[in-house]
């Protein structure tokens, strides 16, 4: 399967897809694909699936503090910060020649981040985001590909 990057794919498709003009809904499509250049564009690039992913990363509590100070003996640090971070994402992959909605998946991720600071803060940051933007790439691939890309 070939991926087509989304700046490659927007420049290609210009002005189509461009964020003030992108289809946000599968009816959307449809009506774009009433355009004869844009849709012999599409059947150029190979275009089988579009998949559209939305979602955010919010930081859902923090506790703690951290002081610093400047003195004639030097610099430092006390303290132990915590912050929790949640992330929420969801694909919604689209049938171009279909013209049907294949299905929709989600990923979520939760995490602790912590700051001990002694004499020099040192962050311990949960990759909540990264966590959750694996867990959608696996499950799109096993989505796309059911062999799980095997031949």
């Amino acid at each position: 399967m070939n991926v087509i990057p989304e700046k490659q794919f927007v420049d290609a498709m210009y002005p189509w897809f461009e964020p003030r003009t992108a289809p946000m809904h599968l009816r959307s499509l449809d009506r774009m694909m009433e355009i004869p250049n844009l849709r012999e564009r599409m059947e150029a690039y190979g275009v089988k699936y579009i998949v559209w992913i939305d979602g955010s990363t919010e930081t859902t509590a923090s506790a703690g503090s951290i002081g610093c100070s400047i003195g004639t003996g030097g610099a430092g640090c006390f303290g132990f910060g915590t912050w929790d971070k949640e992330s929420d994402y969801e694909a919604s992959v689209w049938d171009f020649r279909d013209q049907e909605l294949s299905g929709k998946l989600s990923a979520d991720a939760k995490g602790t981040s912590y700051m001990p600071a002694i004499v020099v803060p040192i962050p311990l940051i949960a990759r909540v985001q990264n966590n959750a933007c694996k867990g959608m790439a696996a499950q799109l691939q096993e989505f796309l590909l059911p062999s799980g890309g095997r031949s």
